[in-house]
């Protein structure tokens, strides 16, 4: 009955957004591999290393290449958020609490990404570690 009273004060239904789906679910997945591969490098390879008597350490270079795809979900359900939110907010209908979710849960990774990354590059110029470029200058 409320159904056929929004279509006859010509009203759109509630609907959802089909970027804010987007941004919820690729945060609810990287954030899941983010999981799985902080336990595997973490726990699970290290004891495998350990009793394979080295063997396992070839597996953590497996794992770099699939190590990128988190803060790429990241970033892009970050935007897909952001743009639902906006879309939401020029249509005047739908549910935004869907795109603030996927929003707030993709920027958090995102943050810690980039806090990671600088932290990485402070503690690398403070022990030295960028001293191997110094090598790679050309000699004439």
């Amino acid at each position: 009955f409320s159904f056929r009273i929004l279509f006859l004060n010509n009203q759109h239904p509630p609907t959802t957004n089909g970027n804010a789906i987007a941004s919820f679910v690729l945060g609810i997945i990287s954030w899941l591999l983010f999981v799985v591969l902080l336990c595997l490098n973490y726990v699970i390879l290290p004891v495998f290393t350990i009793a394979t008597m080295g063997f396992g350490g070839v597996f953590y270079l497996c794992t770099l290449s699939v190590s990128c795809l988190s803060p790429l979900g990241w970033l892009i359900g970050t935007i897909l958020g952001y743009v639902a939110k906006n879309q939401i907010k020029q249509d005047r209908y739908g549910n935004n609490s869907l795109a603030n979710t996927g929003f707030i849960l993709n920027a958090i990774g995102l943050g810690l990404t980039i806090l990671g990354i600088c932290a990485i590059l402070v503690y690398a110029i403070a022990v030295g570690g960028f001293s191997f470029l110094d090598q790679l200058q050309y000699q004439y």
